[in-house]
């Protein structure tokens, strides 16, 4: 008697193993694309950081340069021992009071204000008030930090700070920008150091 032989059918879809490999490579390749992509983000968001604390520590160098080297009252004894704002040059508003470089030193501010005390995401350079749809959500700059730092230098090598009873004709101003990370502890951001100098009045 013949041997009957069932034709084969043709196969449609996946075997069980074929779907469980072909998840592992999709589950895989996904997880990599997330990896990938939060690590872009993470790198705007720091490059973004970056960019608007170096903003503000270079408007502040701007601003402490502007400055008079001493306080006008004091013109005729330029070299002073003590590098700080006085009493009543901190009573504000914000650093309006401040009239030369020496008044910054040791300078704190959080958030970072407008040298009239307003608070920098509500309003421009001049301190007038942003219109409200170019106006940053009002704690956008909450958790960030601004210090100042103001020393005389070595005449003759401008890397080495002086004490303030060793008065030179040359300054540092040191800015840097603070941010507070989620464990309640400051991440610098940036820190800039712009070196000016005292030219004597020649008779």
């Amino acid at each position: 008697m013949p041997a009957f032989v069932t034709p084969s059918r043709p196969r449609f879809g996946f075997s069980l193993m074929e779907a469980v490999v072909a998840m592992s490579i999709v589950a895989f390749a996904s997880s990599v694309l997330l990896l990938g992509v939060e690590a872009t983000m993470e790198s705007v968001q720091e490059q973004e950081e970056i960019t608007i604390a170096d903003g503000l520590a270079r408007q502040m160098l701007d601003e402490i340069q502007g400055q008079s080297w001493v306080d006008p009252a004091l013109r005729a004894h330029p070299y002073q021992t003590s590098l700080s704002a006085s009493p009543d040059e901190l009573l504000g508003p914000g650093r309006s009071k401040f009239d030369d470089t020496d008044d910054y030193n040791n300078y704190t501010a959080k958030p970072p204000v407008h040298i009239d005390g307003k608070a920098l995401a509500a309003t421009d350079s001049t301190g007038d008030t942003l219109p409200e749809a170019f106006r940053p959500r009002s704690d956008f700059l909450s958790n960030w930090r601004l210090t100042v730092e103001v020393a005389y230098l070595s005449e003759s090598d401008h890397s080495v700070q002086m004490a303030d009873y060793q008065p030179t004709n040359y300054r540092v101003l040191i800015c840097r920008v603070y941010r507070l990370n989620r464990d309640n502890t400051w991440r610098e951001i940036v820190a800039r150091e712009r070196v000016i100098s005292y030219i004597p009045a020649h008779d």
